[in-house]
């Protein structure tokens, strides 16, 4: 499986390991996983077509970047696992 993981910088990564100090968002078949991710976190602005979790970079404190990346995740595991559902539920 696939696993992709963001730094505290909210700077999104992909690898089969996850580094010390990496947060975990989501783990399963690469093509998803890589999907999912690119459509829903944001795009850097700079030639390196960097991937970030939307809410962290601008985030003033700690909570606010904590509950970003928490929205972040549950939505991106809620595509990986369902992914043919487009829609969420009520």
């Amino acid at each position: 499986n696939l696993i992709a993981w963001a730094w505290s910088s909210g700077l999104i990564e992909f690898g089969y390991v996850l580094p010390e100090g990496a947060l975990p968002i989501v783990a399963g078949k690469p093509a998803t996983v890589r999907h999912v991710i690119e459509v829903m976190a944001r795009h850097g602005r700079d030639e390196q077509e960097q991937l970030l979790v939307p809410g962290i970079p601008e985030a003033v404190t700690e909570e606010e970047a904590f509950n970003a990346m928490i929205r972040f995740c549950r939505e991106v595991r809620r595509r990986v696992s369902y992914p043919n559902r487009t829609r969420t539920r009520g």
